[in-house]
């Protein structure tokens, strides 16, 4: 059977958008689908494979060992010398490499019927971002659904946010603040307007800060009443994802993490907040965007 393989990369939300885009791919191209996980082996003391904690990615073969390796070869070859020779290799190895022109950019070509009649490996590698490119979404709330369930303070936690009118508020501060001198991290008037957007519809929320930097928000968040700060899942992401989607609404970072906690959250009514501007002048583009979903300026100036 023709085959989809998809490089897994990144943190948490990234991997989520790159099994998802694959999912779709394989689904309307009718292929099995692999995952190449080489990007754990070369950045071994970078970010760590976390989609084994989904029901979906969790039944997903691997790419074999003799085609992750050559593949793994020609790619440091095309990051280090030669491009030309990187599609050498794809032709020897009739492998079709399936890219989006940048994250967050929609490439038409992914989604071309034709690709469909392509009879070489289709090798999926930094495409994420994009709502075209998913599945439906029951598709993906059955593939994201959690394999084990959550640890004793957890479950207390979700039990409450899933029944009351909770709002999670997602910070992403400490490798931001490391890339031009934290240029990109959000305003807090960002989270300040999108609070204002929430209270028009709710007048008693519970809040739900999920934070690399949870210190820094008990300082900025001490004026909202009923507010919770989640620690203790630093080492277990998707168990603060969990806590996510146990909330009715949602105010998201510049961030996948977060935007998959709004896109598979309880509530698919329930109002979602995100930054007009992802990254200093860069709009937020409308295919990262969920319909009904609210932005609001995020950075001075913008």
């Amino acid at each position: 059977m023709k085959k989809v393989v998809v490089r897994i990369t990144g943190g948490l939300g990234n991997q989520m958008f790159g099994h998802a885009v694959a999912v779709a791919l394989a689904q309307r191209t009718k292929r099995a689908l692999y995952f190449d996980l080489t990007d754990f082996i070369i950045f071994a003391r970078g970010r760590k494979y976390q989609l084994k904690n989904f029901e979906g990615p969790s039944h997903v073969r691997h790419w074999n060992l003799l085609s992750c390796s050559a593949h793994l070869v020609a790619w440091i070859v095309n990051k280090r010398f030669s491009a030309k020779l990187y599609a050498a290799f794809g032709r020897l190895m009739s492998i079709f490499n399936v890219r989006g022109k940048a994250a967050f950019e929609l490439d038409e070509t992914l989604l071309d019927p034709m690709i469909g009649f392509n009879k070489n490996v289709l090798y999926l590698d930094g495409v994420y971002g994009v709502i075209p490119y998913l599945p439906d979404d029951q598709t993906l709330r059955d593939e994201f659904r959690f394999v084990r369930p959550p640890c004793e303070r957890n479950r207390v936690l979700l039990e409450r946010f899933q029944t009351t009118p909770s709002v999670s508020i997602h910070i992403r501060r400490s490798d931001y603040l490391g890339v031009a001198d934290g240029a990109i991290v959000l305003d807090f008037n960002y989270y300040r307007k999108a609070i204002e957007e929430i209270q028009k519809v709710e007048t008693k929320p519970v809040w739900v800060v999920f934070s690399d930097d949870i210190a820094w928000c008990r300082n900025q968040f001490s004026f909202l009443s009923d507010v919770n700060f989640v620690e203790g899942n630093e080492s277990e992401p998707w168990e603060d994802l969990r806590l996510m989607t146990a909330c009715k609404h949602h105010v998201i970072a510049n961030s996948t993490f977060s935007w998959w906690g709004a896109c598979l959250g309880r509530d698919r009514h329930g109002v979602t907040v995100a930054p007009e501007t992802l990254f200093p002048d860069y709009a937020t583009p409308a295919t990262f965007l969920k319909d009904g979903w609210i932005t609001v300026p995020s950075f001075s100036g913008k």
